[in-house]
C-alpha cells in the first residue's frame, strides 16, 4: 500500500461527494490538498450512489511473471523425493526430460 493513514478512505469519499455536489475538481483538491488527477481518479474509481469510503488498494504485483509454473515446481519436488539428491543432479534429470530450468531456480525450491 503507498498509504497507511487509516482516514484516507473517508477522506477520499469526501472528495468525492463535494465533488459530486457541484464544488470544482480543482477546488476540491487546493482544500485537501491534492492533485486534481488524483481528486479525478477517485471520482472515475467510484460508481455513482452514497460513496462512505473508497479503499486503498495494494500496489503489489498480482503476480511475478517470471515465476516458475506448478508442473515444473511439483516436477522438481518429485525428483527430490525420489533420488533424494542435491539440486545439481536434479537440475540435470530436469534438463534430461527437456524441462528447461535453471539451477538456481532448482536450488530456490529445493531448500
Amino acid at each position: 500500500m503507498y498509504t497507511t493513514n487509516p482516514r484516507m478512505p473517508r477522506l477520499r469519499a469526501q472528495a468525492v461527494n463535494m465533488v459530486r455536489s457541484g464544488k470544482s475538481v480543482s477546488g476540491v483538491a487546493r482544500y485537501f490538498g491534492y492533485s486534481k488527477s488524483a481528486v479525478s481518479k477517485w471520482c472515475q474509481k467510484v460508481i455513482y450512489g452514497g460513496v462512505h469510503e473508497i479503499p486503498t488498494r495494494s500496489s503489489r504485483p498480482h503476480h511475478h511473471p517470471n515465476e516458475l509454473s506448478d508442473d515444473i515446481v511439483e516436477k522438481i519436488i518429485q525428483y527430490k523425493k525420489m533420488y533424494n539428491r542435491c539440486s545439481e543432479v536434479i537440475h540435470q534429470h530436469l534438463l534430461n526430460d527437456g524441462i528447461e530450468v535453471s539451477l538456481n531456480s532448482v536450488r530456490r525450491k529445493i531448500d
